[in-house]
């Protein structure tokens, strides 16, 4: 189904903190349908490099959906152990035109080190960074009882999240991730690949002070290694996907007291317990 546009509009301004650069860009193609093909314009998502430099040194490079730029980058570096605290990020500052980020950042040196190496990260979906998998989780983090979840909060949460009115809706050439409680979803942001977006999550809650410790972070994407070492630095005691773990992820997971959710469609899904929540089953069963 082809979207007016009215439509194309409204899931571009919805997108909160865009750089300049529009997101969506059309390039004229050809669309085969009905047995016929047939000149049109294409829709596609918009991917721009940006250069990452950490209290003046040059670190790496993210190709990336050119929004929400100041939560990829400080959840980048939640995701690598860089950040901790809030207070130890002291400036932040996104040059558009240069396309640079630069943040100055107040850490040991040893926390320093582990991103003090050039790379590049491309918006792949296969192509996710993090130098150190096995000794970036996060352990011993949750005190007292259990979160409570129930199965109805994590199927109406992935659909919040599939019927989100995005950039997806237009080019169906992107990632999202979202952060939820019981109630509602609280934030969805959009990459090209999903560790970038899981990353935007997790930068996003850091800058505002969000408790994750109780919260459900939620993929469009697969659950990798280097998308389990997010949630695990972020303190999510749970992880959600409409797509498949890989066996690392899970038994990552297991090191580190996070559930596993897969394959939530239908109003069915795959779950791993791991000890991260009490899920409570609140669904009628159907014969």
């Amino acid at each position: 189904m082809n979207l007016s546009s009215d439509e194309k509009s409204m899931a571009q301004t919805s997108m909160a903190n865009q750089a300049s650069e529009k997101l969506i860009v059309e390039i004229d193609g050809f669309r085969f349908s009905n047995g016929n093909l047939s000149a049109r314009p294409i829709s596609l998502a918009r991917e721009l490099p940006y250069t990452l430099f950490v209290n003046d040194r040059e670190v790496l490079s993210i190709s990336t959906l050119p929004t929400n730029l100041k939560e990829l980058f400080v959840g980048f570096l939640v995701a690598e152990g860089v950040l901790i605290t809030k207070s130890e990020l002291k400036e932040l500052h996104i040059d558009n035109p240069s396309r640079i980020v630069r943040i100055e950042i107040d850490a040991p040196v040893e926390r320093l080190e582990i991103v003090q190496k050039k790379g590049m990260l491309t918006s792949g979906c296969a192509g996710g960074m993090v130098f150190s998998v096995q000794s970036s989780l996060r352990s011993n983090y949750r005190h007292g009882p259990l979160t409570k979840i129930n199965i109805s909060t994590i199927l109406a949460r992935m659909k919040e999240l599939d019927t989100f009115m995005g950039i997806y809706s237009v080019t169906k050439g992107v990632h999202a991730a979202s952060v939820a409680d019981h109630n509602c979803t609280i934030k969805i942001l959009e990459d090209l690949g999903r560790h970038n977006a899981v990353d935007k999550i997790a930068g996003w809650c850091f800058l505002n002070e969000v408790k994750t410790t109780d919260k459900i972070v939620l993929t469009t994407g697969r659950i990798t290694s280097e998308v389990l070492v997010k949630a695990s630095r972020s303190s999510f005691p749970i992880i959600v996907s409409r797509s498949s773990a890989s066996s690392m992820a899970v038994m990552m997971a297991q090191q580190s007291a996070i559930d596993v959710v897969t394959y939530v469609r239908g109003g069915r899904f795959n779950y791993f317990s791991n000890g991260g929540v009490e899920l409570i089953n609140d669904i009628e069963e159907t014969t």
